[in-house]
Protein backbone atom coordinates (compact mmCIF):
# COMPACT_ATOMS: atom_id res chain seq x y z
CA UNK A 1 0.00 0.00 0.00
CA UNK A 2 2.84 2.39 0.85
CA UNK A 3 4.35 1.78 -2.61
CA UNK A 4 1.00 2.51 -4.26
CA UNK A 5 0.61 5.74 -2.31
CA UNK A 6 4.14 6.79 -3.22
CA UNK A 7 3.49 6.15 -6.93
CA UNK A 8 0.22 8.13 -6.89
CA UNK A 9 2.00 10.94 -5.05
CA UNK A 10 4.81 11.03 -7.60
CA UNK A 11 2.35 11.13 -10.49
CA UNK A 12 0.47 14.05 -8.95
CA UNK A 13 3.72 15.82 -8.11
CA UNK A 14 4.83 15.39 -11.74
CA UNK A 15 1.55 16.73 -13.12
CA UNK A 16 1.74 19.77 -10.83
CA UNK A 17 5.35 20.44 -11.86
CA UNK A 18 4.42 20.06 -15.55
CA UNK A 19 1.62 22.57 -15.08
CA UNK A 20 4.08 25.03 -13.53
CA UNK A 21 6.52 24.56 -16.41
CA UNK A 22 3.94 25.15 -19.14
CA UNK A 23 2.93 28.69 -18.26
CA UNK A 24 -0.72 29.43 -18.97
CA UNK A 25 -1.55 25.88 -20.09
CA UNK A 26 -3.30 25.12 -16.81
CA UNK A 27 -4.92 28.33 -15.62
CA UNK A 28 -6.13 27.85 -12.08
CA UNK A 29 -9.71 28.67 -11.18
CA UNK A 30 -10.19 29.40 -7.48
CA UNK A 31 -12.34 27.11 -5.35
CA UNK A 32 -15.89 28.45 -5.08
CA UNK A 33 -16.37 27.15 -1.52
CA UNK A 34 -13.24 28.26 0.33
CA UNK A 35 -10.37 30.59 -0.55
CA UNK A 36 -6.74 29.54 -0.51
CA UNK A 37 -6.13 31.87 2.45
CA UNK A 38 -9.03 30.40 4.43
CA UNK A 39 -7.93 26.83 3.68
CA UNK A 40 -4.33 27.69 4.63
CA UNK A 41 -5.46 29.10 7.95
CA UNK A 42 -7.53 26.00 8.75
CA UNK A 43 -4.85 23.49 7.68
CA UNK A 44 -1.97 25.41 9.23
CA UNK A 45 0.27 25.66 6.19
CA UNK A 46 0.15 27.50 2.85
CA UNK A 47 -2.12 25.70 0.35
CA UNK A 48 -3.91 26.49 -2.90
CA UNK A 49 -7.63 25.76 -3.26
CA UNK A 50 -8.47 25.18 -6.94
CA UNK A 51 -11.80 24.46 -8.59
CA UNK A 52 -12.34 20.86 -9.66
CA UNK A 53 -13.61 22.30 -12.95
CA UNK A 54 -10.19 23.74 -13.79
CA UNK A 55 -7.80 21.92 -16.14
CA UNK A 56 -5.66 20.75 -13.23
CA UNK A 57 -8.79 19.71 -11.32
CA UNK A 58 -10.02 17.67 -14.27
CA UNK A 59 -6.70 15.82 -14.54
CA UNK A 60 -6.38 15.20 -10.82
CA UNK A 61 -10.04 14.21 -10.69
CA UNK A 62 -8.87 10.77 -11.77
CA UNK A 63 -7.85 10.12 -8.16
CA UNK A 64 -10.79 11.91 -6.52
CA UNK A 65 -12.83 9.76 -4.14
CA UNK A 66 -16.29 9.75 -5.76
CA UNK A 67 -17.95 7.17 -3.51
CA UNK A 68 -20.08 10.00 -2.11
CA UNK A 69 -21.19 13.25 -3.81
CA UNK A 70 -19.55 12.03 -7.03
CA UNK A 71 -21.56 14.45 -9.18
CA UNK A 72 -21.25 17.45 -6.84
CA UNK A 73 -19.01 20.46 -7.54
CA UNK A 74 -15.54 19.95 -6.10
CA UNK A 75 -12.23 21.60 -5.27
CA UNK A 76 -8.68 20.34 -4.96
CA UNK A 77 -6.45 21.63 -2.16
CA UNK A 78 -2.69 21.13 -2.19
CA UNK A 79 0.53 22.69 -0.99
CA UNK A 80 3.47 23.78 -3.16
CA UNK A 81 5.17 20.38 -3.02
CA UNK A 82 1.95 18.34 -3.41
CA UNK A 83 2.52 16.72 -0.01
CA UNK A 84 -1.01 17.67 1.04
CA UNK A 85 -3.75 16.52 -1.31
CA UNK A 86 -7.35 17.07 -0.29
CA UNK A 87 -10.60 16.91 -2.25
CA UNK A 88 -13.69 18.85 -1.20
CA UNK A 89 -17.15 18.08 -2.66
CA UNK A 90 -20.16 20.19 -1.70
CA UNK A 91 -23.91 19.79 -2.20
CA UNK A 92 -26.20 22.71 -1.39
CA UNK A 93 -29.98 22.39 -1.43
CA UNK A 94 -33.21 21.85 0.46
CA UNK A 95 -32.75 18.10 -0.11
CA UNK A 96 -29.53 18.03 1.93
CA UNK A 97 -30.95 15.72 4.62
CA UNK A 98 -32.05 13.22 1.97
CA UNK A 99 -28.69 13.45 0.18
CA UNK A 100 -26.88 12.79 3.45
CA UNK A 101 -29.16 9.85 4.29
CA UNK A 102 -28.61 8.32 0.85
CA UNK A 103 -24.84 8.73 1.26
CA UNK A 104 -25.01 7.09 4.68
CA UNK A 105 -26.80 4.11 3.12
CA UNK A 106 -24.14 3.78 0.43
CA UNK A 107 -21.35 4.00 3.00
CA UNK A 108 -23.00 1.30 5.12
CA UNK A 109 -22.86 -1.13 2.18
CA UNK A 110 -25.69 -2.00 -0.16
CA UNK A 111 -27.16 -5.13 -1.69
CA UNK A 112 -26.34 -5.05 -5.39
CA UNK A 113 -28.17 -8.23 -6.33
CA UNK A 114 -29.93 -11.15 -4.73
CA UNK A 115 -30.48 -14.46 -6.50
CA UNK A 116 -32.54 -17.42 -5.29
CA UNK A 117 -30.95 -20.83 -5.90
CA UNK A 118 -31.76 -24.39 -4.85
CA UNK A 119 -29.17 -24.04 -2.07
CA UNK A 120 -30.49 -20.73 -0.79
CA UNK A 121 -30.08 -17.04 -1.55
CA UNK A 122 -26.87 -15.63 -3.04
CA UNK A 123 -26.44 -11.96 -2.21
CA UNK A 124 -23.88 -9.59 -3.68
CA UNK A 125 -23.15 -6.54 -1.52
CA UNK A 126 -20.83 -3.56 -1.72
CA UNK A 127 -18.17 -3.23 0.96
CA UNK A 128 -19.14 -0.83 3.74
CA UNK A 129 -16.82 2.13 4.25
CA UNK A 130 -18.65 4.04 6.95
CA UNK A 131 -16.47 4.78 9.96
CA UNK A 132 -17.30 6.23 13.36
CA UNK A 133 -19.73 9.11 13.86
CA UNK A 134 -18.23 12.56 14.42
CA UNK A 135 -20.25 14.16 17.20
CA UNK A 136 -19.02 17.75 17.04
CA UNK A 137 -19.39 18.42 13.32
CA UNK A 138 -22.58 19.90 11.90
CA UNK A 139 -25.89 18.15 12.52
CA UNK A 140 -24.69 14.71 11.42
CA UNK A 141 -21.32 13.40 10.31
CA UNK A 142 -19.24 10.25 10.07
CA UNK A 143 -15.73 9.23 9.10
CA UNK A 144 -15.12 7.52 5.77
CA UNK A 145 -12.65 4.65 5.64
CA UNK A 146 -9.85 4.54 3.07
CA UNK A 147 -11.01 3.36 -0.35
CA UNK A 148 -9.51 2.33 -3.69
CA UNK A 149 -8.11 5.82 -4.26
CA UNK A 150 -6.17 5.47 -0.98
CA UNK A 151 -8.07 8.40 0.47
CA UNK A 152 -10.38 8.73 3.45
CA UNK A 153 -12.08 11.54 5.27
CA UNK A 154 -15.43 12.77 6.53
CA UNK A 155 -19.02 13.10 5.27
CA UNK A 156 -21.07 15.77 7.05
CA UNK A 157 -24.24 17.86 6.89
CA UNK A 158 -25.36 21.12 8.43
CA UNK A 159 -28.65 22.68 7.35
CA UNK A 160 -28.86 22.65 3.57
CA UNK A 161 -25.18 21.86 2.96
CA UNK A 162 -23.52 18.43 2.69
CA UNK A 163 -19.74 18.13 2.39
CA UNK A 164 -17.44 15.23 1.58
CA UNK A 165 -13.81 16.01 2.40
CA UNK A 166 -11.10 13.43 1.71
CA UNK A 167 -7.33 13.44 2.00
CA UNK A 168 -4.94 11.26 0.07
CA UNK A 169 -2.99 9.02 2.43
CA UNK A 170 0.51 10.37 1.89
CA UNK A 171 2.48 7.86 3.94
CA UNK A 172 5.57 8.97 5.86
CA UNK A 173 5.83 12.49 4.53
CA UNK A 174 5.74 16.00 5.91
CA UNK A 175 2.21 16.54 4.65
CA UNK A 176 0.94 13.83 6.96
CA UNK A 177 2.89 15.41 9.82
CA UNK A 178 1.44 18.85 9.11
CA UNK A 179 -2.12 17.53 8.99
CA UNK A 180 -1.63 15.01 11.81
CA UNK A 181 -3.80 12.14 13.04
CA UNK A 182 -6.02 9.88 10.97
CA UNK A 183 -7.36 10.98 7.59
CA UNK A 184 -10.75 11.74 9.14
CA UNK A 185 -9.24 13.80 11.96
CA UNK A 186 -7.07 15.66 9.46
CA UNK A 187 -9.98 16.96 7.41
CA UNK A 188 -12.60 17.60 10.12
CA UNK A 189 -11.43 21.23 10.65
CA UNK A 190 -11.74 21.87 6.91
CA UNK A 191 -15.22 20.29 6.83
CA UNK A 192 -16.19 22.47 9.79
CA UNK A 193 -15.05 25.60 7.94
CA UNK A 194 -17.04 24.57 4.85
CA UNK A 195 -20.21 23.95 6.85
CA UNK A 196 -19.91 27.42 8.40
Amino acid sequence: MVVGVAIVGLIIFGVMRFADDVEGAFSEEPCQFISSDEASEVIGTQVEATSGDSAIGAILGLIRDTRLLGDAPSCFITDEDSRIQIWVSVHDGSDAAEVFAAGADVAAGQVVSSTETDSGTITLETDPFRGEDVSDLGEEAFCVDVGATVSGGVFARSGERVVFVTALAMAENEGADVLGGTLCERVVPLARALLG
